[in-house]
């Protein structure tokens, strides 16, 4: 049977050096993360992986440690701010939402307006078509290869035009 592939458990001077080791490394830890991670959970993080360490001698247990709690910090360290970067990436963002309903009402608008737009010019019958499929002015001015407040203003100018021709009675 090949013994190397089966580790002993760890005797009890190995956890008897850990209890000893505790306070010392409870401090390391508190200054090396400054709040990224829970202190104890580092330690017996680093306990686990000295356990797990094939040929560790005890008197070499406390850089091991040591050095296993240093890592652990920066690599938390790093993920978060990697994180942080990928957080705040305008491409990973989701796009600003409208109000629903604003939205909504802005639909049910341009769709009472399409049915009244009978007389309207080809572009301004467009302008409603595009407004009544619920698409964001923001959207529409990319269409039309306009900015968003002109067509704004052009929403707002047919809205007026149809309601002028409503309250005459056409």
């Amino acid at each position: 049977m090949d013994t190397h592939r089966y580790r002993r458990a760890p005797d009890d001077s190995y956890w008897q050096e850990c209890v000893n080791l505790r306070p010392s490394l409870l401090r390391i830890a508190a200054s090396r993360c400054q709040g990224i991670l829970d202190p104890e959970d580092i330690v017996q993080e680093a306990f686990l992986r000295g356990a797990q360490a094939r040929h560790l001698e005890l008197k070499s247990l406390r850089p091991f440690l040591v050095t296993v709690i240093q890592r652990l910090c920066v690599d938390e360290a790093r993920r978060r701010a990697v994180a942080g970067r990928l957080g705040m990436h305008p491409r990973l963002l989701p796009p600003a939402s409208e109000d629903p309903a604003e939205l909504a009402c802005d639909r049910a608008e341009a769709r009472w307006l399409a049915d009244r737009s009978a007389g309207l010019s080809p572009s301004d019958r467009r302008l409603l078509s595009l407004l009544t499929t619920g698409r964001a002015p923001k959207e529409i001015a990319d269409e039309l290869g306009t900015t968003p407040q002109s067509t704004y203003s052009a929403v707002y100018r047919l809205r007026r035009r149809i309601s002028l021709a409503c309250s005459r009675g056409t």
